[in-house]
């Protein structure tokens, strides 16, 4: 019988995966997952994603299929361009791992980077800056990955300076399904961090949630890490910028939080927690649903 690896190894990330979205903060996060690859010596997979639009339609009837092959042809190229560069990228660096080109025709490629990402144990993914165009691919990513890969998403904003190992932890606890999971999904970064803050932000409409956060840095304890409870009232602020301050109160790595509690299409055309810190932060931030 072999020896028994002991709770940090069976912790450990082995199996990362991260979509190439085709946005400006691709190049962060490939090098926040090859930094994890190496550190958890793990396995990383790189997708070059590549959108083969549907046949158009114009008054008269569809377009040619030579022109829509034509279109596909040349997307195809492009994509196995990147797929080369990304390859001679990943050569001259010592970790295993292996980059394939993922073409999307009938599925949005969001989704099927879901679908690519059930055996991973942790997915990487560009994050945006700000509520603009450019940050709907990221966020439609973000959607996808979180909802429909049951996989913990680790998200990398633009010029985002990452610190791997991860130090210093902030956990954003509530008592639901989707904290608990991304409390749980983060273990092997926060057995190998120096401070882990599990942070209540608190209004005087909110109920009482210490007694449950109390309990969570008690069980954190039994996994060897050591957890400090604090709490904090929002002072008139929202929740996410209430978060934010402490995170950069505690020269935070990174935030562990859990990601749409409410309905996602409530809380991107009203307003949520998970909507505002996409939006506002420049931190890694790990999210579990």
């Amino acid at each position: 019988m072999s020896a028994d690896p002991g709770p940090w190894r069976a912790r450990m990330y082995k199996n990362l995966m991260i979509p190439m979205t085709g946005t400006e903060g691709d190049v962060g996060a490939l090098d926040v997952a090859m930094a994890l690859a190496r550190l958890h010596a793990a396995h990383l997979s790189v997708l070059e994603m590549v959108d083969l639009p549907m046949p158009l339609a114009h008054p008269w009837g569809l377009i040619p299929d030579s022109i829509s092959a034509g279109i596909h042809d040349s997307l195809r190229e492009r994509g196995r361009e990147n797929l080369e560069k990304l390859k001679q990228q990943l050569a001259g660096e010592s970790i295993s791992s292996e980059a394939r080109l993922v073409e999307a025709l009938y599925t949005e490629s969001p989704r099927l980077a879901a679908r690519e990402a059930f055996d991973a144990d942790l997915v990487v993914v560009a994050g945006s800056v700000g509520d603009t165009v450019e940050a709907i691919v990221p966020h439609d990513y973000f959607v996808a990955l979180l909802l429909e890969s049951g996989r913990p998403l680790l998200v990398i904003p633009p010029r985002c300076v990452a610190t791997i190992p991860m130090k210093r932890i902030a956990i954003a606890w509530q008592p639901t399904r989707e904290s608990t999971r991304a409390v749980h999904d983060a273990l092997p970064f926060l057995k190998d961090a120096e401070r882990v803050d599990v942070l209540i932000i608190h209004g005087d409409d909110t109920p009482d949630v210490e007694p449950s956060g109390r309990r969570m840095v008690k069980c954190l304890a039994r996994h060897g890490v050591d957890a400090y409870l604090v709490s904090r009232p929002t002072l008139g602020q929202t929740v996410a910028t209430a978060i934010l301050q402490y995170t950069r109160e505690m020269r935070a790595d990174v935030l562990v939080a859990g990601g749409y509690g409410h309905s996602r299409l409530r809380e991107w055309a009203l307003g949520g927690v998970t909507r505002e810190l996409l939006i506002a932060t420049d931190l890694p931030m790990l999210f579990g649903h």
